[in-house]
């Protein structure tokens, strides 16, 4: 089951600041396989993937200590993920235009959360991998993150 995590010193721009980190499965539901797929639209980075924000991003609120993360993308986009497209009814609360592909709820520390950049990072591992493993394997560089930013204006 995919799950939402804080991490501190992930970005790389801001070593300081934590970071929302969502991890999925590509093995699990269809809603976490199709976020896990949106890194093969990804370009390279230093140590990682970048998602163009005019092809989705994530979409995050806290309301009190619940923190609610929403994947989305475009409905073109998914044509390439090999998902069912009738599968994901769900529209971005941004744009109703656009799909959400996962949603992530995780109880939050408010404080930790108001440090967090605006990067929302996506890792994807084999089912059962726990999330700090996850996280480890990419603050050595095993793994490489797909970077998602917010909505565009």
């Amino acid at each position: 089951m995919a799950e939402a995590v804080l991490c501190e010193g992930l970005d790389l721009d801001y070593p300081d600041a934590t970071t929302v980190v969502v991890v999925v499965s590509d093995v699990a539901d269809h809603h976490e396989r199709a976020a896990a797929r949106l890194g093969s639209y990804g370009y390279e980075g230093e140590n990682c993937l970048y998602l163009v924000q005019t092809d989705g991003w994530a979409e995050r609120r806290l309301d009190g200590e619940l923190l609610t993360v929403d994947i989305v993308a475009h409905p073109a986009l998914l044509r390439g993920l090999e998902v069912d497209r009738e599968r994901f009814t769900a529209r971005s609360v941004g744009d109703p235009a656009v799909l959400r592909l996962l949603r992530v709820e995780a109880r939050v520390d408010p404080g930790a959360y108001g440090r967090a950049s605006e990067l929302t990072l996506v890792l994807t591992v084999p089912a059962g991998t726990p999330a700090g493993q996850a996280v480890e394997r990419v603050r050595t560089g095993e793994d490489w993150p797909l970077v998602l930013t917010p909505r565009p204006e």
